[in-house]
């Protein structure tokens, strides 16, 4: 399967990313940004992403299109043959949801899909990553597993039900947080002018008789005013730049990126109270479960280790087995060094596991998997996946200017398509239709 094109719609506001047959490289992104166009990508190919369409090409030469407006119902067009086929992909509940008709839902989808630096790590130490698991309390590992899938779930639950989508909470939690900066700095404010004032006032009327009865000394009531003046000035620095923060904050909700049309959307669930209310607080034990899972198991994807889990419970009884004769050691295996044929290994298993996926394929959105690599490694990676792209297609969302200036020249050529989002580099128009000629 491969994606031609992608149409996110937020009010009046449309957005449009064409997708290159082999490789794209989406640059300049930022984690929210990426963690949003990743869900959207992935939401567009299952049954509940509202306002997300997108045009695709199977494996078997069809081309779909598939439609999602708000109020009406969800299609899936046949476009060679101009028909409607949506009751060859509708599910149980009624939605167009082509992952169902492959046989997989949108966590598993993910799993396979998407992959970040920590997931490219753990792939390319599998064997280190399955040993530091099992060398846990496995009651411990899996009861955080499932702790952290379920907030996740529930989480996913909240945001549909809101008509939103699950990375818009890390988008309202920045602004509100911003926000409740600004309105403390603001009451701080006042406070501060209130104090000030009557300081400043005191001090200047005792400025005269201080410096008839006591000379030069008396100025010192006058030091004093002036204090109060400067402090005064300084609170209202502090609310300045916390006003400038929370634009910045909103900016990045999508005011001056790619995703510009969703601060439409952003604005309408914070008008929500107690939508808002409720996605914060799942938002809130989505992030706890992850803080706890962290702490179990530091860098090692949640995914990884239950698309892992027979695996890592096997390893772990055969060194209970071991363990019980004496012979295991008491230390942990150490980490082995990442080396760029470790790399290469985990990219290609990971290529062919999205190559194979019921016999259709889905893309490879790699979510700045790049990042925490040494600069020398980058171009022999970076030339394996322009050789393998194409099966699967390949979407490289990135903030690293390494594989921005490689994907630069490499567009000249054609063989890569390269898209540096803001709201003119990204085709946004609220009159484009998703299936444009």
């Amino acid at each position: 399967m491969q994606i031609e094109r992608v149409v996110l719609q937020g009010g009046d506001q449309s957005v449009t990313l064409d997708l290159h047959p082999r490789l794209t490289v989406v640059a300049g992104m930022g984690r929210i940004e990426r963690h949003s166009l990743i869900g959207e990508i992935i939401g567009s190919l299952g049954g509940s992403r509202t306002g997300v369409h997108v045009e695709l090409e199977r494996r078997d030469g069809r081309h779909l299109a598939v439609f999602r407006p708000a109020n009406e119902d969800h299609r899936v067009i046949d476009i060679g043959l101009r028909t409607d086929v949506t009751a060859e992909f509708a599910a149980e509940d009624g939605s167009c949801d082509l992952l169902a008709a492959m046989g997989l839902d949108a966590d598993e989808a993910r799993r396979v899909m998407r992959l970040d630096a920590a997931g490219l790590a753990a792939d390319s130490h599998h064997d280190d990553a399955v040993a530091s698991l099992a060398g846990l309390d496995q009651r411990r590992v899996w009861a955080a597993a499932e702790a952290l899938s379920a907030a996740e779930g529930d989480l996913t639950t909240e945001a549909e039900a809101m008509g939103s989508a699950p990375e818009d909470a890390d988008v309202i939690e920045e602004i509100e947080s911003a926000h409740a900066h600004l309105e403390r700095a603001a009451d701080g404010l006042e406070a501060t002018r209130r104090r000030t004032f009557w300081i400043g006032s005191v001090a200047t009327i005792a400025t005269i008789p201080c410096v008839v009865l006591a000379g030069p000394v008396g100025m010192l009531s006058l030091v004093v005013a002036v204090l109060s003046v400067l402090t005064s000035l300084a609170a209202r620095e502090r609310l300045e730049r916390a006003g400038r923060a929370e634009m910045a904050a909103l900016e990045r909700a999508g005011a001056s990126s790619y995703l510009g049309f969703q601060i439409q959307r952003v604005n309408g669930l914070l008008g929500d109270d107690a939508g808002r209310r409720a996605l914060m607080g799942v938002a809130g034990a989505r992030r706890s479960a992850l803080a706890a899972w962290q702490q179990l198991a530091g860098d090692i994807p949640v995914e990884w280790a239950l698309g892992h889990r027979e695996e890592i419970t096997a390893a772990a009884q055969l060194r209970r087995d071991v363990d019980a004769l004496g012979v295991l050691s008491s230390t942990m295996p150490t980490v082995s060094e990442e080396t760029t044929s470790e790399l290469a290994q985990a990219l290609v298993g990971r290529l062919a596991q999205c190559r194979a996926v019921a016999g259709e394929g889905l893309p490879l959105l790699l979510d700045d998997a790049f990042c925490d690599l040494d600069p020398s490694v980058k171009p022999l990676l970076l030339e394996l996946l322009g050789r393998s792209a194409g099966r699967p297609q390949i979407v490289f969302l990135t903030e690293d200017e390494d594989v921005a200036s490689w994907a630069r020249l490499e567009a000249l050529t054609g063989a890569v398509a390269l898209v540096e989002p803001s709201i003119d580099a990204l085709d946004s128009d609220d009159r484009r239709s998703p299936a444009r000629a």
